[in-house]
């Protein structure tokens, strides 16, 4: 099988595997772990060169102490700090016994975005891919609580990877929630404008993760717009990751590139744009469009309606007068400050910090 696919840097892949594909009733599930060790290593056997990033540390830690089933900030950190060391030790041991040698790896978005720590990072990855290891990365959550579907979308823009393979409890995106019951369409492919995919996107399924499709849809953004091709697909599935490597037809749903790595994408950028989903929307007037279009910063005073609640530091969509989605950023300014006299001429969001997507 390793001829079919050629040896090279061309076989980067990074797979991320959900909270719910890993863990069952505050435990790591021996069938689901054997699922994903035979997944990874039926893919190094083709020739590829996998990266996993895992969740569920959390979900592990909160079982141990019941302080720990708060709902905060400090209770889901500290879950992770004890639970990390606990889903590791599993995954090592089981890779093991299909002799393949792991390595563990905690990053935060930041280590793939700055670029003065993105060197160390690289020679790190370059050099236990040099060995045969299989990095297993994770958010380092116990220093903040963020999301594994974005850091592995960042991880695949920073490797330059073929594949990002998000490995769920449900095989791919549907036009609604196929676990609320039956008739739900799954979409093969996703080409179509962001918002009316978005809207189509329901919320957490409920798995024990941080996220939901919505998240995961912010992670597809990232990547595709980096140039990385993007399948979420069933977790249970073990043929699917050299499959959606070859492109052929998967159980799944596929986000094509909508950029190519000749671009030079900036991860910085990317992830300021689409780290969250948006939590509201600024109207332009044609003055801010113009700036949008010309990839200047888009001030305060050129934003006429709003529309959501949102603080400082939170993503939103922008649209032009004819309420079309023309980019997408992190705003400086909450919402109650936009358009106060003061606040005029103040940049409501970077150029830096937004993306352009006309057509939606």
């Amino acid at each position: 099988m390793r001829d079919a696919i050629s040896d090279g840097t061309g076989n980067r892949v990074v797979i991320k595997v959900g909270t719910s594909s890993l863990i069952t009733r505050g435990e790591v599930d021996p069938v689901k772990l054997d699922t994903l060790c035979t997944t990874v290593a039926k893919g190094i056997e083709a020739g590829l060169a996998p990266v996993l990033v895992t969740s569920g540390a959390i979900a592990l830690g909160r079982t141990r102490h019941g302080d720990l089933t708060q709902d905060t900030a400090e209770a889901a950190q500290t879950a992770a700090a004890l639970g990390q060391g606990m889903l590791y030790s599993a995954l090592r041991a089981r890779f093991s016994a299909y002799g393949l040698e792991t390595g563990q790896i905690l990053l935060t978005p930041h280590d793939l975005v700055a670029p003065e720590r993105g060197g160390g990072v690289r020679r790190t990855f370059d050099l236990m891919r040099s060995l045969g290891m299989v990095p297993v990365v994770n958010e380092n959550d116990a220093l903040g609580v963020r999301n594994n579907d974005v850091l592995a979308a960042l991880l695949g823009g920073f490797l330059e990877a073929r594949l990002l393979l998000l490995l769920t409890n449900v095989a791919g995106l549907y036009d609604g929630n196929p676990m609320l019951g039956e008739g739900a369409v799954r979409i093969a492919e996703v080409t179509g404008p962001i918002s009316e995919v978005e809207a189509m996107a329901g919320g957490s399924t409920g798995d024990g993760g941080t996220g939901g499709m919505l998240v995961k849809l912010s992670a597809c953004w990232i990547a595709a717009h980096a140039g990385v091709r993007t399948v979420v697909a069933d977790a249970m599935d073990s043929t699917v990751l050299i499959a959606a490597f070859r492109g052929d037809e998967v159980e799944g749903t596929v986000f094509p590139p909508r950029t190519t790595h000749a671009a030079a994408p900036d991860l910085g950028r990317l992830w300021r744009a689409f780290r969250y989903p948006p939590s509201g929307t600024v109207v332009c007037d044609a003055a801010g469009r113009q700036a949008v279009e010309s990839g200047r910063a888009l001030l305060a005073g050129s934003v006429g309606v709003l529309k959501g609640s949102f603080d400082r530091g939170d993503v939103v969509d922008v649209l032009d007068s004819d309420s079309r989605v023309i980019a997408r950023g992190t705003v400086r300014l909450g919402a109650a400050e936009v358009g106060a006299g003061d606040r005029f001429a103040s940049e409501l969001i970077d150029d830096c910090d937004y993306v352009r997507i006309f057509g939606g």
